[in-house]
Formats: structure tokens, C-alpha cells, sequence
């Protein structure tokens, strides 16, 4: 251990210089105080770090789950983030328990993107007050209603101050563009405080609102009382189950994401059962810590890389300065400004946007990328758990009816030769059909969804001597199915020779001996292990 620390204090101390404006940014957009974001960047780091599954994963408050947490935590008070947490680590241990991770992977990819770009817009709406000098404005559980009342308050803003966000940001996206191994938020953040403390030595004020003055209450400790408001009735919300669910799977996904990530850059392979146990422990001490949901952070994990971490130690040693410059520091992040603070999370916001992907979508699969752009649009227009969930039926849709097609290939014989290879939309194109021997293959699975469009096709099967059906790449039927193959034999006895079955696997095979079909003698003789031993046969 000592040696891994020898290795890895340097990557873990830039990490940390990183995480604490970053948790302390991240935990206001999620509704938070930024002490709670201290004790999550803390606690669910280090936790995570020892029981996870992955040497590189840095865990703590991240935009995916800000965008999720600041609508409830409007309505229902930072006091209850902590909760959510707790509930949240608990669902992810069920998960873990039971397997229900594996699951999660049934959310595609395109929906996890348009959620992203969607709490991206989120976070970067969220900061108009602040760059616009105008930090004091009411909030209310409504995105567009807030950007509605920064805009009628426009009259108001500071433009001063926005030309300092801007070359803020600028500033920010410059730095890490030339030099990525110490991001510019962390620059900007710590000369902006450098700033506050030295102008006024020479005799110039400022008007710039502090994270001290909008959070006076912000203190060195890494626990506040999680149960200081509590009350029994809380549990009993469904919204609040609804919400820990979300944070649940979103948490997973993007940990699991980060990790395989971070698989990419090193080379190496993590644990991803393990990695979803820590999770769960983090989320839950995190909690009962009083801090708030966290998840791994892409850019943290990846940075952590760069610096050249080789262990979990580099996490470790990123907790523990956390933890330290908070207690013996946090005076001097207290004058950190507020309009800083809104360059910082424009850029994350700006990060979390996957160009390459988009790209890709729309050069490949301009269907995903609609996707994307609709669950985006809901989750910033309603709300992102709906958003997931719609993008997800709607992506479950596309790829039901896509297998309804029962695109197949159809191979056509004569006189002892194979004449045509066709896939199933250029057979039903051919006009004549000169051929003894027909070979019609069906793929994948035997369901209610696709044998539909398999029985429809095999209806220009007709006046061949034999017409061999082969099922050697189907995998899986259902009683459904198993009902549509029998009319498919039925059918095609009607219209041309004898009907075989080749390529069967066993548990199809099972099935298809208690079949009237099979019992009626319409497939005659054996089934055939291969389509090929039945060509020979016959030919």
C-alpha cells in the first residue's frame, strides 16, 4: 500500500485540487449547500475507493445526477437530499444483490445521451442569474419559469459581470485545451480567490457575490446530522422512492460507463460487480454523513488517468486532501465568486455534450439521433426522470419493430446447384422464381413479434419439390412462435413438395416434437442437424 501511495499521492492531490470547486459547484446545482457537497466528495470518494471495483473511478457529486436532484430539492428543501441518498445506495445494493445491474444495459445508448444533453441544458440555464450578476433572484421547481424570470429581470443584470464570465469561460476552455493535466477550473478557482484577497490590499472594492455570501451557513466539517428535520412521513412519498430509483439506475450507469471508460485508456479490466457494491456503500455513507447522491465522474476519472494513476490509491489520496484543504481551508473557498462558480458548471455543461457521438449518429443511424434530441427536449421541458423513461419505451419500440421485419436470407437450388442467395426483401421482389429446392433460414428468435412477418413472406413459396426450413441461428422460441411455425409448414405443404427441418438446437427441438404439425407427418422424415446433410440427401 505504501508503495501504490509513493506512486499516486501526485495524480490524487491534482484530482482533488479539481474536485473540491467542482463538488462545491455541482452540489448548488443540485440544490444543495455546498458543505454537502464537501462531505460527499469526501466520504462517497473514499468509501468508494476501498470496496470498489475499479483503480480509477473518482466518485462524488457529478451534472448526470444534478439535473435529476434540483427540481425535488426545491420543493422538498436540502434537508432531504440526504435521504435520497441513503434510499439510493440502499436500491443499488438490492440491485447488486440480485443482479439487476445487468439489466440496466437495456438502456441505450442514444437515451443516455439525450439525458445528458438534456441535464447539460439544465445546468447551463441554471447559471443565468449568476453570470448575469443576479444571484439573489427567487427560484421556483420550473427550468423554463426561471429562465422566464432572469429574462424579465434582464433590465437588472450586470454586464461587467457577465464579460467576466465569459472571458472566464474562455479562460477555462483555453487551459484545458493546451494543458490537460491541470484543468483551468481548478486555475480559475483558485486565482479568482487569490484575486478577491489580494485587491483589496490595494485599495479596490468589488460587487462580485461570493459563495460566502450566498451560503453564509458554509463550514469546515465533513458530517452534518442527516436526521436534523427528519420525519417518518417522508418514507412514505412516491415521489421520493421515484426519485431514489432514478438516482439508483442513473448512478450505475454512469459509474459502470466511467469505468469501462477508464478500461479504454489503461488497458486493464474492472470489477464491475464490485465496483456497483462500493457504489452502494458510498451512496449510503455519503448519506448518513449528510451529503448527497454521487456517482463516478467521467472527467474526474479520466484527468485522474492523465495524471498517471495506476491504483485506487491515487482516489484515496484525492478523498483525504478533500477532506484536509476543507477543514484547515474552507475559509478561503468561501470567497470564491458566484459568477466563477457559473463558468466552471458551463463548462462541465459543455463536457457532458458528446459531440463524437451525435456526429456518429447522424452519419449512421439518424434515428437514435432523433432520439436523443426528444429525450433531451423532455427531460429539460418536464422532467428527466420522464425522459428517461420515455426515451427508453420509445428505443424499445424502434427495436421491436425493426425485428418485426423477420429480415432473413433465402437460398434458391436447382438441378443439384445453388443458384441465388437473396435476403427476405429481394426475394419478395423476384418475380419468377425458377428453383426445386428452396431454403428459407430463420434467424434469431421464434416469437409473436417477428414470425408474423415470416409467414407472410413464405407465401410465395410455391411448386418446389422441397422446401427446407432451417432454424440453425435461432436461439430462442416461444409458444407463439412455435404456433407460427406450424402454420409456416402447413402453408408451405399446401403449395409445394415435402417441408424439412434443419439445424435445430435442443430446446427448440423439445418443443417442436409435441406439435400437431410434427404428429400430423406434414415435416417429413428426421430433423436434420445441418441444412447441407439435408441438400445431400435429397439431391
Amino acid at each position: 500500500m505504501f508503495q501504490q501511495l509513493r506512486q499516486n499521492w501526485k495524480s490524487g492531490i491534482t484530482v482533488s485540487i479539481v474536485s473540491i470547486p467542482l463538488a462545491l459547484a455541482l452540489a448548488i446545482t443540485s440544490g444543495a449547500t455546498p458543505t454537502q457537497g464537501i462531505i460527499t466528495a469526501f466520504w462517497a470518494g473514499l468509501l468508494s475507493a476501498f470496496l470498489g471495483g475499479s483503480n480509477f473511478n473518482i466518485v462524488g457529486p457529478t451534472g448526470a445526477l444534478a439535473g435529476i436532484l434540483i427540481t425535488y430539492s426545491l420543493t422538498h428543501g436540502y434537508q432531504i437530499l440526504p435521504i435520497v441518498a441513503i434510499i439510493s445506495g440502499l436500491l443499488i445494493m438490492i440491485a447488486y444483490i440480485f443482479h439487476l445491474d445487468k439489466y440496466i444495459i437495456f438502456i441505450p445508448r442514444s437515451v443516455v445521451h439525450g439525458f445528458t444533453l438534456g441535464v447539460a441544458c439544465i445546468i447551463g440555464l441554471g447559471q443565468l442569474d449568476n453570470m448575469l450578476g443576479m444571484p439573489t433572484l427567487p427560484k421556483t421547481e420550473s427550468l423554463l419559469q426561471n429562465t422566464l424570470i432572469t429574462l424579465q429581470h434582464i433590465g437588472q443584470a450586470h454586464w461587467g459581470i457577465f464579460f467576466l464570465f465569459v472571458l472566464c469561460t474562455l479562460f477555462i476552455l483555453l487551459w484545458n485545451k493546451k494543458f490537460q493535466k491541470i484543468p483551468g477550473a481548478a486555475v480559475a478557482a483558485f486565482g479568482s480567490i487569490l484575486a478577491m484577497l489580494i485587491l483589496p490590499v490595494f485599495g479596490y472594492g468589488h460587487t462580485l457575490v461570493t459563495l460566502g455570501d450566498k451560503y453564509p451557513a458554509i463550514q469546515a466539517t465533513l458530517f452534518e446530522n442527516p436526521f436534523s428535520q427528519f420525519h417518518i412521513n417522508v418514507f412514505l412519498t412516491k415521489e421520493l422512492w421515484i426519485l431514489a430509483s432514478a438516482t439508483a439506475i442513473i448512478a450505475i450507469l454512469e459509474t459502470l460507463l466511467s469505468g469501462q471508460i477508464a478500461d479504454t485508456m489503461t488497458g486493464t479490466k474492472f470489477n464491475r460487480r464490485k465496483e456497483v457494491f462500493g457504489l452502494s456503500v458510498a451512496n449510503i455513507g455519503s448519506g448518513l454523513m449528510g451529503g448527497i447522491p454521487a456517482t463516478a465522474a467521467l472527467a474526474r476519472t479520466a484527468l485522474n488517468i492523465r495524471s498517471g494513476a495506476t491504483n485506487r490509491a491515487s482516489a484515496i489520496v484525492n478523498a483525504l486532501c478533500i477532506g484536509g484543504i476543507t477543514i484547515f481551508m474552507i475559509q478561503f473557498f468561501a470567497m470564491l465568486p458566484m459568477v466563477v462558480i457559473a463558468s466552471i458548471l458551463v463548462v462541465v455543461a459543455i463536457g457532458m455534450i458528446e459531440r463524437k457521438h451525435f456526429i456518429h449518429l447522424i452519419e449512421n443511424e439518424k434515428t437514435a439521433f432523433l432520439l436523443s434530441l426528444v429525450v433531451a427536449i423532455i427531460v429539460v421541458l418536464e422532467d428527466p426522470i420522464i425522459g428517461i423513461l420515455i426515451g427508453t419505451v420509445i428505443a424499445l419500440l424502434i427495436f421491436v419493430n425493426k425485428i418485426s421485419y423477420g429480415q432473413t436470407e433465402v437460398l434458391l437450388w436447382k438441378d443439384g446447384n445453388m443458384t441465388e442467395a437473396l435476403l427476405k426483401n429481394d426475394f419478395l421482389k423476384k418475380e419468377v422464381i425458377d428453383s426445386d429446392i428452396v431454403v428459407y433460414k430463420i434467424s434469431g428468435t421464434l416469437t409473436y413479434i417477428n414470425m408474423p412477418a415470416h409467414l407472410e413472406a413464405v407465401q410465395k413459396i410455391k411448386h418446389n419439390k422441397y422446401v427446407i426450413l432451417s432454424l440453425r441461428h435461432s436461439f430462442y422460441a416461444d409458444i407463439d412462435g412455435i404456433d407460427y411455425l406450424g402454420e409456416i409448414i402447413e402453408l408451405l405443404k399446401r403449395h409445394n413438395g415435402k417441408v424439412l427441418l434443419a439445424g435445430i438446437n435442443k430446446e427448440i427441438e423439445k418443443l417442436i416434437y409435441k406439435e400437431p404439425f410434427y404428429q400430423k407427418k406434414l415435416v417429413e422424415g428426421k430433423i436434420y442437424k445441418r441444412t447441407s446433410e439435408a441438400i445431400k440427401e435429397i439431391t
